[in-house]
């Protein structure tokens, strides 16, 4: 059942990757709410949660415009609480503890692009920040969870975000830039997941 549904999830990220990367918003509409409830089965009900959240802020996204964008950032920072719950659930945590200077990557990338947009959100400074650090908390929670693939989700959701980001309020436009967010995001997902799956 798990390798099944493993097989499902990669082939309908890979399809929704392709589409966002040519451009295809419309069909998208066929695989994007798909991929959080496909990842969710046989998930524990805390990795539920997060991925539900998750799937609410992909459909958000779908839509255009302000409205749009604002509900996706409330349901992801929802997510990540979600999320840092359902990591501080699981064993193994306290790596950080033990090597506080791990963390020092994911700081210094909050810091750095937090003073890049800082000018450059404008009334949305203060949302972004508190998004910025629910996402660092996440990030963080994954990494002291002692898993390395637990951590390179939580790397990769850092990731996915500061690239959706810096194109929104940056204006930083990279080759493929929604084929790159999407393929970050849905592996971070899939690694966080990973070690939520019901005995």
């Amino acid at each position: 059942m798990a390798r099944r549904t493993t097989l499902v999830c990669t082939a309908l990220a890979a399809a929704d990757t392709l589409l966002a990367t040519t451009g295809r918003d419309r069909q998208r509409w066929l695989t994007k709410p798909l991929l959080m409830p496909v990842l969710m089965a046989g998930r524990d009900r805390p990795a539920q949660r997060a991925l539900a959240l998750g799937g609410a802020g992909d459909v958000a996204l779908l839509g255009s415009g302000e409205t749009a964008f604002m509900a996706g950032l409330g349901c992801f920072l929802a997510g990540h609480v979600a999320w840092i719950i359902a990591l501080r659930q699981r064993p193994g945590r306290g790596r950080l503890r033990a090597r506080p200077l791990l963390a020092a990557p994911h700081l210094a990338a909050f810091g750095a692009v937090n003073a890049y947009l800082w000018k450059r959100t404008g009334r949305d400074r203060i949302p972004v920040v508190v998004y910025s650090a629910a996402l660092l908390a996440m990030s963080l929670a994954a990494l002291d969870s002692g898993s390395p693939r637990t951590a390179a989700g939580g790397a990769l959701f850092l990731a996915s975000d500061t690239l959706l980001a810096l194109e929104k309020f940056g204006g930083m436009h990279l080759p493929a830039h929604e084929g790159l967010v999407m393929a970050t995001y849905t592996s971070a997902q899939a690694l966080l997941a990973g070690y939520g799956a019901v005995a």
